[in-house]
C-alpha cells in the first residue's frame, strides 16, 4: 500500500524528467563549473583518497590520522564556502532561482562531501589495518 502511495505521488516528478534531459549534469560539470579554490579542494581530496594506502605501505600512521581528521573539516569547509556563494547569488538575484537553476550547486556540496567521506573512509580503514594486532582477544571485540 506505501508503496504505491509513494508511486502515485513520484508519477508527476517522473513525467517532468525528460523536460530536463536535455543537459544533463555530469560529476566533469560539477568539477568544471566549480570556483578554483574548490576545484583545488576536490583534486586534494582525491589525492588523500589514493594516498592512504600509500601511506599504509610506507608504514606513516600519524599521517593517516591527520588524513582522516583533516579530510571531512576540509571537504565540509568546501561544501561550506559553496553553500555560501549560492546564497549569496540567490539574495542579489532579482527573482527566486528554480530547483534546475540551483541544482550544479548542491550537487557540488554533495560532491565535496562525498569526496571528504571517501578520503576519511579510506584513511581511517588503512590506519586500522596499519595498528599492530595483539594475538590474544580484546575485551572490545
Amino acid at each position: 500500500m506505501r508503496l504505491m502511495t509513494l508511486s502515485a505521488a513520484a508519477a508527476p516528478l517522473l513525467l517532468a524528467t525528460p523536460a530536463l534531459a536535455a543537459d544533463r549534469l555530469t560529476v566533469g560539470d560539477v568539477f568544471g563549473n566549480a570556483a578554483a579554490p574548490v576545484q583545488l579542494i576536490i583534486l586534494l581530496l582525491a589525492a588523500a583518497f589514493v594516498a592512504a594506502p600509500v601511506l599504509l605501505v610506507i608504514r606513516r600512521p600519524a599521517a593517516l590520522s591527520a588524513l582522516a581528521k583533516g579530510a571531512p573539516l576540509l571537504a565540509g569547509a568546501a561544501a561550506l564556502f559553496t553553500l555560501l556563494a549560492g546564497a549569496v547569488g540567490i539574495a542579489n538575484s532579482p527573482v527566486v532561482p528554480s530547483l534546475t537553476v540551483l541544482a550544479p550547486g548542491l550537487a557540488e556540496m554533495l560532491f565535496l562531501m562525498v569526496l571528504g567521506l571517501l578520503a576519511t573512509f579510506s584513511a581511517v580503514v588503512c590506519r586500522e589495518l596499519a595498528k599492530p594486532r595483539s594475538h590474544g582477544v580484546s575485551a572490545a571485540e
